[in-house]
């Protein structure tokens, strides 16, 4: 049925495509063929999340894809990614409204580590894959803050604190409210050695993100987390550094993307 209604009863069928889908391709011997089938996984995503059922449908045999809500329940981001020949990730994304709206965000051009003095457009994008989405109002303007994770070489991940925002079907991400000693930043990034986890957390019951100290001076590989906090406070229309915070570890309901990465707000 082309031109109908499309039916819920096709989701379970269309998931089971998808899974065969992202099984093939983390064994694909080659770019050539890795590309050939994300855009299989883009299409058939591109079918499947414009189902008025979708939002609410589980995807639960899924585990490449990461799958989160907004705590407001108003946003749904499916995430995934796959490493290339010459060990570089490409991420992709959905951003899925309650809506209606469905964002298809890819990353066109190699990572970099974002920096903190701009906002950066969809066609720029760093890529990442986003485990937590906040709710966000800055000067009567709705916004999320987003949680996530990239690599950025084989000795380098980060972990960012971001925003995003709508006009459309465009994003844009970044929005200089991340206070910390008298300077706004449009974002906060955290590389730290790819050696080891970190933090980086939101603390629903304080309106605290919480994320670990990272030790090392001479260059960005050197950070390695410690075994102390910080954090950004939520206020009304900005969030504030806090030097030292407390933190109790428990295991977050985190998605799982490429299944080495086993990614949780502690990697």
């Amino acid at each position: 049925m082309l031109c109908g209604k499309i039916s819920a009863g096709n989701l379970p069928r269309e998931e089971a495509s998808l899974k065969t889908l992202f099984g093939k391709l983390y064994k694909a011997p080659s770019d050539s063929l890795r590309s050939l089938l994300n855009d299989s996984i883009c299409q058939q995503l591109n079918i499947s999340l414009k189902n008025d059922s979708s939002f609410a449908y589980a995807f639960d045999s899924l585990p490449y894809l990461g799958k989160i809500y907004s705590t407001d329940r108003k946003l749904r981001i499916y995430s995934w990614n796959y490493i290339s020949e010459s060990g570089d990730y490409r991420f992709f994304s959905y951003f899925q409204f309650s809506d209606s709206r469905l964002i298809f965000l890819p990353q066109n051009r190699p990572g970099y580590l974002p920096e903190d003095n701009r906002t950066i457009d969809a066609k720029n994008w760093y890529g990442a894959l986003y485990y937590t989405a906040i709710p966000f109002r800055h000067q009567n303007n709705d916004y999320y803050i987003l949680l996530g994770w990239s690599n950025y070489s084989t000795t380098l991940n980060f972990k960012v604190m971001e925003v995003v925002s709508t006009n459309g079907d465009a994003l844009t991400f970044g929005l200089p409210v991340f206070v910390q000693s008298n300077k706004n930043s449009f974002r906060i990034t955290l590389p730290y050695s790819s050696g080891h986890s970190m933090v980086l957390q939101y603390d629903a019951k304080r309106s605290l993100l919480i994320f670990s100290h990272l030790n090392g001076e001479s260059n960005k590989s050197d950070k390695i987390p410690d075994e102390s906090f910080s954090g950004f406070q939520l206020t009304p229309d900005q969030l504030i550094y806090k030097n030292e915070v407390t933190f109790e570890h428990h295991e977050a309901s985190m998605p799982r993307t490429k299944i080495e990465y086993d990614l949780d707000g502690n990697k």
